[in-house]
């Protein structure tokens, strides 16, 4: 959830879906330029240096999360509408315009009841099932792109450091304390459901956010200086990301760099208007945008193919089955025991490390050759046992870096030290 995201949006269902309005040939199957997958593409190709470099940083609102929509439930800016009776007619109020009116017309001016609600909120999107699975699905898909490492966001909800593995987001100002240049790490400059006092929602708590947390918003304008930023999950016709933007830009003015926001219901006039403010707008989805974006690396083989992974979690599910059940009391098991060791601790550095973004394609060749670096000592040492430990690991690293599904052998010959497809006992002890 977000004090200034597209919580009134209700096309998100269709994210993932081309419009029916944007093909302009008539003959089927052949796209046209604005087809949402094409626009996706393109604007992969746009700023794909800058993102190969790290200087990309994903700006996420709450239609990324909480907020993507489903037709048959409400949204939080309509369930906290209906229940503050705001007035019908005339135009819609603003995100912190209403929440401002719920407190000071429910809640005698406290923000008990606000923050209860939101809480009810986000719970819901904690339980298991569909719902949680499309407020993660955006911030999982982006999680496995190794590139971003500076992540900003207004949400409220704590879905896009959970999939990061970030353990401490930066909320308030003495969270910067904790900064590592080194980690991945989210700005959340209105605060976190895991910090009710914190929450950014009403217009005084707009007012005053940049006053409370000045550093935080350094760190930010640091960043807008330096990065490129790509906006997702908003609605840039409304009026509450205006005032976000707005208030961000005050703080570089005409230095502010060029970003970029992901919108499928961008309109000509909406694209026109932002453009002249230092947003270009994309018309297409957060999910198609990362899904060129993962197409493009994995054809220019920067990341390994879902099909790879799945081969390797299948891989480390038999070795395991194997190792459990093998024993130990023959120098070919004992050997086998060690090299199935260094297969499996591979296997799971390299599934999550590729999960959660950790390492890109030359960290993994660098593990590579200190894996054969250690054989060789190990050789040089007589030591059987680590030998046959760093050839399992030496193997992963090696299939993973050749993206090969070939079967891993899951046996080590106590004598010939080296993988075998096929158990040799050896001599027992």
């Amino acid at each position: 959830m977000t004090s200034s995201s597209i919580l009134r949006n209700r096309t998100s269902n269709r994210m993932t879906q081309p419009s029916r309005n944007r093909t302009s040939s008539p003959k089927a199957g052949k796209r046209s330029i604005d087809d949402p997958s094409t626009v996706a593409r393109s604007f992969v190709s746009r700023i794909y240096d800058e993102m190969l470099r790290g200087s990309c940083v994903i700006f996420a609102g709450a239609g990324s999360t909480t907020e993507r929509g489903r037709q048959d439930t409400k949204n939080f800016y309509d369930q906290i509408k209906e229940k503050s009776g705001y007035p019908t007619g005339g135009d819609a109020p603003s995100f912190p315009v209403l929440m401002q009116y719920f407190c000071d017309h429910v809640d005698g001016g406290r923000h008990n009841r606000l923050i209860t609600e939101a809480i009810a909120r986000i719970e819901h999107f904690c339980a298991q099932g569909d719902d949680k699975w499309l407020a993660m699905s955006f911030s999982q898909s982006i999680t496995e792109i190794p590139y971003f490492n500076r992540f900003v966001t207004t949400n409220w909800d704590p879905f896009l450091e959970r999939a990061l593995d970030v353990l401490v987001p930066m909320v308030e100002d003495r969270d910067l304390a904790f900064w590592d240049d080194r980690k991945r790490q989210v700005l959340k400059i209105h605060g976190c459901i895991t910090r009710p006092y914190s929450i950014v929602a009403t217009q005084s708590d707009y007012d005053a956010c940049m006053k409370e947390n000045p550093l935080i918003f350094n760190k930010l304008k640091d960043l807008m200086a330096t990065k490129t930023f790509v906006f997702v999950g908003y609605s840039m016709r409304d009026a509450d990301f205006q005032e976000v933007w707005n208030g961000i830009t005050a703080m570089l003015g005409q230095f502010t760099k060029l970003a970029y926001a992901v919108d499928i219901d961008a309109k000509p006039d909406t694209v026109a208007l932002w453009k002249e403010r230092g947003i270009e707008l994309v018309n297409t989805s957060d999910i198609l945008f990362v899904r060129a974006l993962r197409g493009r690396l994995e054809k220019e083989n920067l990341i390994p193919s879902e099909r790879l992974l799945e081969f390797m979690r299948r891989e480390q599910r038999k070795i395991v089955s194997t190792h459990v059940n093998m024993g130990q009391e023959s120098d070919g098991k004992l050997a086998s025991a060690m090299y199935q060791d260094g297969l499996l601790h591979a296997l799971d550095d390299v599934l999550t490390s590729t999960a959660l973004g950790m390492k890109k394609k030359e960290d993994f060749e660098s593990d590579l050759d200190r894996a054969k670096q250690f054989v060789q000592k190990m050789h040089r040492k007589h030591d059987p046992l680590e030998v046959a430990y760093w050839s399992g690991r030496t193997e992963v690293l090696k299939r993973f870096g050749q993206r090969s599904t070939a079967p891993i052998p899951r046996y080590f010959h106590p004598y010939r030290m080296r993988p075998s497809r096929k158990l040799v006992k050896g001599s027992r002890f």
